[in-house]
């Protein structure tokens, strides 16, 4: 065994500390999960996925019985249909892959830092990721970008070996994963090219093939543009700011630019991350903090390297880490109303880790769950009791409706993913077998519903009364499969075949 893997021994004792102790964390919080609304959007759309026979372009699941265009990538729920279809219960699978996604991606970065760079820089890029408890946090809400962010690094892994197909392969995945991280990866690819003249050409062949193969589902996200609108998004409210942690990337953005070949990746991510810049969100606290916890990292690891000589400053390294994973301030910003002004605090101990250990300490947004089983599930079974499989459920407040639709199995007249529009305006409640509403509803307007729409109750809970509109007549319209599931399990066997060809 040679001196330097001796020497590495350490580094990836502490990496692996980090990795079972946030895996263990992890497996803690399964009660909770799910703990975010999206993953209700997604198994919502895995339904609607195998109700059309495969992948469809209209979202007849949601805003019914009008529907929208449907332009988010498929990847996901292509994978949440398989499952549903083998029989797995869908809140099983909403539990596991909250649990498991974040620690795919740590398991991901360390690979990625340790098999490119270093076992050091993969353990303070470790270090990195403990600090923000959004983006930490992000990890499991918004899991198609997790795993877009997954098959970037391993677009990277095989373009850094110059292995062009694997790298085009998983480079065009990502744009069939998430519309906003594909576009951070390619650029960061075209970046990485620009700044390493050994990379350029390949670069370049990588992101232009990449951008050919996902010419389908970018032609449809190019025609639903003129219905994408950010305005209405309220998690721009929301953002995570962490000075320390941007005193250390800038550190290491210039020490990056010092240095050659493949460190170049981290100035790339750097630049590439402001597309994410009109979603402040995603930009401060979400997946535009990755490039500073790169450049985090690579700002301790050449600080160690520096005082690794000096007895009592190489320390300094570990001093900051420590204060990274526990300390960790945060400037947060935030709007508890739409009428409210905009509210500023600033946290102390507000790392990843301090959170999730004691998620009492620092309420915000981000540490809410919207998983209640014993109102959800008798709710649930209620609609299902109530109405036919064709049928639609509404509520006033979007979140609660598309969580229930997702849980019963049945079309709703509410729809997630808000920055997608529909195509002209329809009556919800006119539309609608079932209601939901809340204990604490506007009285006004459920008194005007009730008297307009001859409503019936037939069950209530601690959260929510459902409502039955005995007069409807509107059921779901099932739009056919734009691409089968026999075409897409074709297209699956083909990619995986010539990725593993690929050289």
């Amino acid at each position: 065994m040679n001196k330097e893997n001796l020497k590495s021994h350490p580094w990836d004792f502490y990496s692996k500390l980090i990795l079972i102790s946030f895996s263990f964390l992890q497996i803690l919080r399964w009660r909770i999960f799910p703990q975010f609304v999206d993953i209700y959007y997604h198994t919502l759309t895995a339904w609607g996925f195998i109700e059309a026979g495969g992948y469809s372009s209209w979202d007849f699941w949601q805003y019914a019985p009008l529907g929208r265009p449907h332009i988010y990538p498929p990847f996901f729920h292509i994978i949440l249909s398989a499952l549903l279809k083998l029989g797995i219960d869908k809140i099983f699978i909403a539990k596991f892959f909250e649990t498991i996604v974040p620690i795919l991606f740590l398991v991901t970065l360390w690979y990625f830092m340790k098999k490119n760079y270093s076992g050091r820089l993969s353990f303070f890029i470790l270090v990195m990721a403990a600090s923000s408890f959004s983006f930490y946090i992000s990890l499991s809400n918004n899991i198609p970008a997790t795993l877009a962010v997954i098959l970037g690094f391993f677009v990277f892994h095989y373009l850094f070996r110059k292995k062009f197909l694997r790298a085009l392969l998983l480079l065009a995945l990502c744009f069939y994963t998430h519309i906003g991280v594909s576009w951070f990866f390619a650029f960061s690819v075209l970046l990485f090219g620009l700044l390493n003249r050994q990379y350029r050409k390949l670069s370049l062949l990588v992101c232009l093939s990449a951008i050919i193969l996902s010419a389908p589902i970018l032609i449809k996200q190019f025609y639903g543009l003129k219905l994408i609108s950010l305005s209405g998004i309220n998690e721009k409210y929301f953002c995570e700011f962490k000075p320390v942690d941007y005193l250390l990337a800038l550190s290491g953005l210039i020490m990056a630019f010092m240095m050659k070949e493949k460190y170049f990746l981290f100035p790339g991510l750097f630049f590439a991350s402001f597309i994410f810049l009109f979603y402040p969100y995603r930009f401060f606290s979400a997946q535009g903090y990755l490039p500073i916890a790169c450049l985090c990292a690579l700002s301790l690891d050449l600080i160690y390297e520096r005082l690794k000589n000096n007895e009592c400053l190489k320390s300094l390294a570990f001093v900051l880490a420590a204060f990274i994973m526990l300390i960790s301030p945060t400037i947060l910003m935030y709007k508890p109303n739409e009428a409210d002004k905009l509210n500023y605090r600033l946290y102390f101990f507000d790392s990843a880790l301090v959170n999730i250990v004691l998620p009492a300490y620092h309420q915000r947004i981000a540490s809410a769950g919207l998983w209640f089983p014993n109102e959800y599930l008798p709710i649930s079974k209620l609609i299902r009791e109530n109405c036919e499989k064709g049928d639609i459920i509404y509520s006033r407040f979007h979140i609660l409706g598309v969580c229930l639709s997702a849980i019963s199995g049945r079309a709703t007249a509410n729809g997630l993913f808000s920055e997608m529009g529909i195509p002209s305006k329809f009556d919800p409640l006119s539309a609608s077998k079932m209601v939901v509403a809340f204990q604490g509803e506007d009285r006004q307007w459920l008194k005007d519903a009730l008297d307009k729409h001859n409503l019936i109750e037939v069950g209530e809970n601690k959260y929510f009364i459902l409502y039955k509109n005995p007069s409807v007549q509107a059921k779901v319209d099932i739009k056919k499969a734009t691409v089968p599931f026999w075409a897409i399990w074709l297209i699956g066997f083909t990619f995986v075949l010539l990725f593993l060809s690929g050289r």
